[in-house]
């Protein structure tokens, strides 16, 4: 799993949680309105239910400045109950307002939507002008909370110009990767469609397995460039008729780390897992692969992905110094490697997906 990836699930377990919380704040807060509603009415037909009314609600902000313009003595105690609790009653109102757009926003998140959207920011900042509202119960309380919505509207507003930045930013690492596997498959005239096709079986392979969409989109263009490093290495090596030497087939294991090497510097999270498919295709489950000779889980998850990927379609595919393999006997020595060239787990979703590997195949097909 990215750390894009993570982050997202848990900003959405967050907003999860949140959302039951607004939930549990919108009953309670109907509750008091209610409960203030029927104040309302009970001031007016209980003078004990006036008189404790307008004790407990005489220091609101709209009390205070009225009693101040005109001294509120001379009024019924129940329309001065009444006032009071009018205003308690308003500011209950505008925050029910206020926690059913923060559930808005949450059932958003929780549903796995982007944190930051410039449309939710314009709706906060509308929303942070009727929290002055709360002013008339609480002069401060009011500013304050005025103060903190809109400075949240343009925080939420900056985190949408910097999530779009990003959003560019993958998309530039995307054209990049894409444009390297087109140079890569061009290197070879041999290779065909090779890079296609094993992108589209890394990408049924991590989907048999249960990854998220970010997850296998990631592994999908990233793979295109595990064969990144055959830049490097000689053409008459790559296009060799014959059996190749001991030293050839050395040089031809370098590809990895070549290809690790061209991957080393560029950031971003796209060329990251691209450098580590390009270094790692070649390990083996067993640790007998290379060039680092990893085992078993110290081998990314991409890794072992792309490695059975990348040998089904090597195995299938025709090539100067040998026929293309049956569908059918390729199928057979990816079994016979699980659990030594191969992570079993991998295999497994191989052979459930093999018809739509088999389908990918065929569209794919090299012509000729």
């Amino acid at each position: 799993m990215t750390r894009m990836e993570t982050t997202r699930r848990m900003i959405q377990r967050g907003g999860n949680i949140l959302s039951k919380g607004c939930k549990v704040s919108r009953i309670v807060l109907y509750a008091i309105i209610v409960a203030h509603i029927a104040l309302l009415v009970g001031v007016f037909v209980d003078g004990r239910v006036a008189k404790v009314i307008q004790e407990a609600y005489e220091d609101n902000a709209v009390y205070r400045f009225l009693n101040e313009i005109a001294s509120l003595d001379r009024v019924p105690m129940a329309w001065r109950a009444a006032i009071g609790c009018g205003a308690a009653l308003l500011t209950h109102v505008v925050l029910l307002c206020f926690v059913k757009m923060i559930s808005g926003m949450m059932d958003h998140l929780a549903a796995g939507g982007l944190p930051f959207d410039v449309a939710a920011a314009q709706r906060i900042r509308r929303y942070s002008y009727v929290m002055l509202a709360l002013s008339l119960y609480n002069l401060p309380m009011g500013l304050i909370v005025f103060g903190l919505t809109l400075l949240f509207s343009y925080i939420i507003e900056y985190g949408a110009y910097i999530q779009q930045r990003a959003d560019e930013t993958n998309r530039i690492q995307e054209e990049m990767i894409v444009s390297f596997a087109e140079i890569t498959e061009n290197k070879s005239g041999q290779t065909g469609q090779h890079i296609k096709r094993v992108s589209e079986y890394a990408r049924i392979l991590a989907e048999q397995l249960g990854l998220g969409a970010e997850a296998v989109e990631s592994i999908r263009i990233a793979s295109t460039m595990h064969d990144v490093g055959k830049l490097l290495i000689p053409s008459e090596i790559l296009e060799k008729p014959g059996k190749l030497t001991d030293e050839e087939y050395a040089v031809i294991q370098q590809h990895t780390t070549y290809g690790g090497q061209l991957l080393e510097h560029v950031e971003g999270e796209e060329m990251e897992l691209s450098r580590t498919i390009a270094l790692q295709h070649h390990e083996r489950y067993d640790g007998r692969g290379y060039p680092a000779h990893l085992r078993g889980e110290d081998i990314s998850r991409a890794g072992r992905i792309v490695a059975v990927a990348d040998v089904y379609d090597a195995l299938t595919s025709k090539r100067s110094y040998k026929d293309a393999w049956s569908e059918d006997d390729a199928g057979k020595e990816i079994l016979r490697g699980r659990g030594t060239q191969f992570d079993p787990q991998v295999v497994d979703a191989f052979e459930a997906a093999r018809d739509r590997i088999l389908e990918v195949r065929r569209r794919f097909a090299d012509e000729g």
